[in-house]
């Protein structure tokens, strides 16, 4: 008999609502969703019911000074015991899943997405806001690099000119999708910069391009092998005598 044909009572039976998508219909109610609901309802008190049998019997002979002297039997009542709590607090959300009308079953898959969009645009804009400190930082150094104590350009203008720039960050970086290398660059071009990709080949993010470009490049064209490639073709110079006229 398998664990799914056990006949086992869950101790709290479902009351004797009306089926349909109203209000008061459950999982427990809805058929083959209701029978998955029952067997897993049935399977986590089979295991609950398993440990605690073992646990009893982990005490009777420690009582009965039966237990193997070499064996850790605290461990395994320890063990044994945090699955039955585990089952247990499973068996619990389960039961109260079961009672659930699709409703708000419904509600708790809308929220459960709803949060995990939330997530997904706080970790994009985490990486915006990092690529903009990082498109920051390589400007400055170009600035610092360039510009100096006779130039005419104020660096405080100029810096304040980046600032300006960089608070139209969406519209340079096309909403965060293109690399730093490409938004600095228009940046530095707007600035009156030099923009000289060897100032920042040391930083992370250069690397970072530098190693996607050169795993995005094809490798190298090979001619094929033609039958003038052949290394076991004779000497043209062996077909002719030392005389120069010809083969023999």
């Amino acid at each position: 008999m398998s664990i799914k044909d056990t006949p086992l009572t869950s101790p709290s039976p479902a009351p004797n609502l009306p089926a349909g998508d109203g209000p008061g219909s459950c999982a427990r109610c809805e058929g083959e969703a209701g029978s998955l609901s029952q067997w897993r309802l049935r399977f986590l008190e089979l295991a609950a019911e398993s440990a605690l049998t073992m646990l009893q019997k982990i005490t009777q002979d420690t009582v009965a000074e039966r237990t193997d002297p070499q064996a850790d039997g605290g461990l395994a009542y320890s063990r044994i015991a945090k699955a039955l709590r585990l089952a247990l607090a499973q068996h619990a959300k389960c039961e109260e899943d079961s009672y659930k009308t699709i409703q708000e079953r419904a509600a708790d898959a809308a929220a459960r997405q709803a949060k995990e969009a939330q997530r997904a645009a706080a970790i994009q804009a985490g990486a915006k806001a990092h690529q903009k400190r990082q498109v920051k930082q390589a400007v400055t150094l170009a600035m610092d690099t360039e510009l100096t104590e006779h130039d005419e350009r104020d660096y405080s203008e100029l810096y304040a000119d980046l600032l300006e720039r960089l608070d139209d960050y969406d519209d340079y970086s096309d909403c965060g999708r293109k690399p730093v290398s490409e938004i600095v660059e228009g940046i530095c071009k707007v600035l009156g910069l030099t923009f000289d990709p060897a100032l920042w080949q040391d930083e992370p993010w250069a690397i970072a391009e530098a190693e996607a470009k050169a795993e995005a490049e094809p490798p190298a064209a090979e001619w094929p092998d033609t039958a003038n490639d052949d290394e076991d073709e004779d000497d043209p110079d062996e077909l002719y005598d030392e005389t120069g006229t010809g083969p023999p």
